[in-house]
């Protein structure tokens, strides 16, 4: 049986364009609810978390001892998901969700919706994460006949698109 032979096009375009532009999507939200994906010992759990950001940096609470930081512990590579902006990254504990190292970052938070911390601050146990993005899909569109998604490696500091479901 023969492999198709067709291949996605890559086409290169601006690394920084396509850093703001996830910038954007991530500061215009004040309800970034994303689906949160982590795994160890073969097993995967996925579920949505509220994010906050300061540019890329992107941060989450949660209670300590949710499977989610048992996993991070473990392996901290995370995926995050919202529509069709997809991130993969590398998570770490900043501290307990009431402390000093977490004071900007609560900050963010209240800035997005004020309310919703308030529900958080009698409960004991709440931490909050970093995720410091690698990579990410930012977009996809269609574009004549094709669909194109928007690729950026934040290590190799390099952006581009590639056709999707090509011919």
């Amino acid at each position: 049986m023969a492999i198709n032979s067709h291949q996605a096009t890559r086409i290169d375009i601006d690394y920084s364009s396509m850093e703001l532009k996830l910038k954007k999507y991530l500061d215009e939200r004040n309800d970034v609810i994303m689906v949160l994906s982590t795994s160890s010992n073969n097993t995967v759990l996925s579920r949505s978390v509220w994010i906050a950001n300061k540019g890329l940096d992107l941060y989450f609470f949660t209670w300590a001892y949710s499977r989610k930081c048992l996993q991070i512990s473990t392996n901290p590579n995370v995926s995050l998901c919202q529509d069709k902006v997809e991130i993969e990254g590398i998570a770490g504990l900043v501290g307990p969700m009431f402390s000093a190292e977490t004071t900007g970052i609560l900050d963010l938070f209240r800035s997005k919706d004020p309310d919703a911390i308030k529900q958080w601050e009698c409960k004991p146990s709440m931490v909050i994460y970093h995720i410091s993005p690698v990579f990410a899909c930012v977009d996809a569109y269609k574009e004549q006949d094709n669909v194109f998604y928007e690729y950026i490696d934040f290590q190799k500091r390099v952006a581009w698109k590639e056709n999707w479901a090509y011919k």
